[in-house]
């Protein structure tokens, strides 16, 4: 079997490492527009299974061109693309998996109901993916991904759920940078800024940005953060997926990530300043995008592994009933990212991304995920995700809490 990574930048090159050196695809093909850094992960990984391609994510004739005789196209860029991808993936006969939807597709103001979710944009590509007998995997990073994965193995246990909470915290910090995501920086502000998505009283609804503060206590060394409500792809599905595809309900459904206050003034500022506006304006002659600007300025997520130290949590909160008796699920999976960049070369973040998509597609290839058409991460059975996970190095954590 034979895959792509579109993308090979921190979270790419990860999943591109891992399937070369898994024994499930004879060739794995880095493509980028930036044949350079394409260059340096395939010199970094060092398998003759693997070869370079210059690929252009806006261009959909050219892809669909390169993805022919492909099996699976692994999506590692930036979601502003990923229909796109999906296209041209149509066109070539090539699956699909990304790692993130593009959560700014929706306009919906604070306060307001939600018509429909960015999700949909590419769920109603659904019937064409099965017409043509292809498998289109959304979400299949850590979270998205293993949140919504961590919300079904609680569903599969509850009679009922009522409330899934996914949470992410990270105390982790890089040396020389006050201010340095360890993330693409464009999504980072992003989904900060927008306002944030959440399920209640039936209906998807909008928060203003940084609702919803509160302590929570993340599983040590990480211990207790401040977290708000921040427009995150797991709100968007969950509810629909695990409350009614899979018949489970669910009435409260939110995401909420660490901030350390400094970040949350620093990107409040980008936004009153107008340098979150992904739109080109005129800058002494030349056409700039604000943010592009701002994501300049920032050093490169890629490059920051060395220098971060601290450790991530990243799970989900599932409560419900089970025989009669309420019962919480708290899954989670916990890097050092000291100890993760020294043992894989990779930041914890990246690292935390990059593997889950890359299980996905192992899993893909030893034909264990089956489903055609689109579909997010909880659609997928859970059990199989566990002993790769372990093996890879994020294995899952579970507390269950009982009230008689």
């Amino acid at each position: 079997m034979k895959t792509m990574v579109l993308g090979v930048g921190a979270v790419g090159s990860v999943a591109a490492e891992v399937l070369a050196n898994s024994g499930e695809f004879e060739q794995v093909v880095l493509a980028d527009m930036n044949l350079e850094r394409a260059k340096r992960v395939e010199k970094k990984i060092s398998n003759d299974k693997v070869i370079v391609k210059k690929v252009d994510a806006s261009d959909v004739d050219g892809m669909a061109k390169a993805f022919q005789g492909i099996d699976l196209v692994l999506n590692g860029v930036i979601p502003r693309f990923n229909l796109g991808i999906m296209d041209a993936c149509l066109k070539a006969k090539a699956s699909y998996a990304d790692m993130a939807w593009d959560v700014a597709l929706d306009t919906t103001k604070a306060g307001d109901v939600i018509k429909e979710t960015p999700a949909w944009k590419q769920l109603k590509k659904d019937s064409e993916f099965k017409k043509a007998g292809l498998t289109g995997m959304m979400g299949l990073g850590c979270d998205p991904g293993l949140s919504n994965l961590f919300a079904r193995l609680a569903a599969d246990r509850l009679d009922k759920v009522k409330q899934i909470l996914v949470r992410d915290g990270d105390n982790g910090t890089v040396e020389g940078h006050k201010f340095a995501p360890m993330w693409s920086p464009e999504t980072l502000i992003e989904e900060v800024l927008m306002p944030a998505t959440i399920y209640k009283n039936g209906a998807y609804r909008k928060l203003p940005p940084f609702s919803g503060k509160e302590l929570f206590e993340f599983p040590e060394p990480v211990g207790r953060l401040p977290i708000y409500n921040v427009d995150h792809e797991e709100a968007e599905t969950l509810p629909t997926f695990i409350g009614e595809v899979l018949g489970k309900g669910c009435d409260y459904c939110d995401f909420k990530i660490a901030l350390d206050d400094s970040y949350v003034e620093a990107i409040q500022m980008i936004g009153m300043l107008g340098l979150s506006n992904p739109s080109k304006i005129d800058v002494k002659g030349a056409k700039v995008a604000p943010r592009d600007v701002v994501a300049a300025c920032l050093p490169d997520p890629s490059t920051l592994g060395e220098r971060a130290t601290g450790t991530c949590a990243i799970g989900t909160v599932t409560k419900g009933v089970k025989d009669g008796k309420d019962v919480s699920y708290y899954s989670w999976i916990q890097l050092d990212h000291k100890d993760t960049f020294d043992r894989y070369g990779h930041s914890a973040t990246a690292y935390s991304v990059g593997v889950p998509l890359a299980i996905a597609s192992i899993l893909f290839a030893q034909g264990k995920i089956t489903q055609k058409g689109v579909f997010p991460p909880e659609m997928l059975e859970p059990e199989p995700w566990l002993p790769l996970l372990k093996k890879l190095g994020m294995p899952v954590h579970t507390l269950e809490q009982r009230r008689y």
